[in-house]
């Protein structure tokens, strides 16, 4: 018994200090359902593949209070637009659909290879201002801004990597208790933003490299009950490019109407959370719920060209502040796999509602998976 909870002890304190990354968390929609530990069966294949989507008018700002998606982080203000058109009110819609597709190929002794990838439409539309909007895209075009409605559609960043895991079975009190630790690398792979366009989102994480380390435990209980948590966090390279800059220290919001090459710094994110699973309950159905919380860090940026523009006035844009995300996720899933059987179809129903946040929009998602397991005999 000692040695159970000693082992407890030590595996949460190892995954604790363990980071992982995949092109998950986003401001715009509420996060994603984090994968559980690997299963230790040699050269078992898996794939897994999501569909879902939702839409909002809604976001939530740096005080957590549901405003305008395009008001999260405060209210429009561009003194360089003059004072009538100083102050802007900015309305809209935001729509996403993802699919989200894994590839898991056990070999031996635990050891395995990961493969993530993430296909997004986003779009921004419904447009409105408190002035007319051919005078609002009039204002912006002498800046090199278009203003009208925009769809991004593509790959997300790709994560890769080699993982390992241990699924401990010779327990008293325990059914068994699950370790699994990975180390890769994500590639942006995904469509940067658009710096002409002013509704334009990237579908990745906008061009930045990542390295990717992850561990998660879970323990079993009943035969039938499963408790799990995991902590992850994405550490981003530098990168240099070309962007939208604050210009006036009283100048807020979405529009900024400069642009210049920059080196960006962007903060770790950060990813943690606890998960119930009631597994194969009744004839192949598992119930899942969980709690997630991502947490990413601020922007920090260096200008080329010091003289042009102010290091501290860019920095103080709000847009380059961080943002954070309370998710509760929901899956029903049921398991068409025989017992004995080398080939299991699984299909399931999720659902990821947003309860809290800062600077994010207000997306919930709904949709659908499908997983096939594959036990390949040699």
């Amino acid at each position: 018994m000692q040695y159970i909870y000693n082992a407890l002890i030590i595996a949460t304190i190892i995954i604790t200090q363990c980071i992982q990354a995949i092109d998950n968390p986003h401001f715009y929609r509420a996060t994603n359902m984090f994968l559980e530990p690997r299963l230790e069966h040699n050269y078992l294949t898996t794939f897994n593949i999501t569909l879902g989507g939702g839409k909002t008018e809604k976001g939530r700002n740096s005080n957590n209070h549901i405003v305008p998606i395009f008001n999260i982080y405060g209210n429009n203000i561009i003194p360089a637009l003059g004072d009538d058109n100083a102050h802007l009110s900015l309305d809209g819609t935001f729509k996403i659909i993802e699919a989200n597709i894994s590839l898991a190929q056990n070999l031996s002794h635990g050891i395995f290879l990961f493969f993530y990838l993430p296909v997004r439409s986003l779009t921004l539309s419904n447009i409105s201002t408190n002035i007319p909007f051919n005078t609002f895209s009039s204002l912006l075009a002498p800046y090199g801004i278009n203003a009208n409605p925009t769809t991004s559609t593509g790959c997300g960043d790709l994560s890769s990597w080699i993982g390992y895991t241990h699924n401990y079975q010779e327990t008293e009190t325990l059914d068994f208790i699950d370790m699994t630790f990975m180390a890769g690398f994500l590639a942006p792979t995904g469509k940067t933003r658009n710096e002409q366009s002013l509704f334009s989102l990237p579908t990745g994480y906008n061009g930045h490299w990542g390295v990717p380390l992850c561990g998660i435990l879970s323990v079993g209980f009943y035969e039938w009950v499963t408790l799990g948590t995991y902590i992850n966090s994405l550490f981003f390279a530098k990168r240099e490019s070309a962007i939208r800059l604050k210009t006036d220290p009283d100048q807020t919001g979405f529009i900024k109407l400069a642009s210049g090459d920059v080196t960006i710094y962007k903060e770790p994110l950060l990813n943690t959370g606890v998960y119930f699973k009631a597994d194969h309950f009744g004839h192949g159905f598992s119930f899942t719920a969980a709690y997630s919380f991502a947490l990413q860090g601020s922007d920090r940026l260096t200008p080329h060209n010091a003289d042009m523009f102010n290091t501290s006035v860019i920095n103080s844009d709000p847009t380059l502040k961080g943002w954070n995300m309370h998710t509760v996720n929901f899956l029903v899933e049921y398991d068409f796999t025989q017992e004995d059987a080398k080939k299991g179809n699984r299909f399931g129903l999720f659902y990821n509602l947003q309860c809290a946040g800062k600077r994010t929009f207000n997306t919930n998602i709904a949709g659908g998976m499908y997983g096939l397991d594959i036990s390949w005999s040699f």
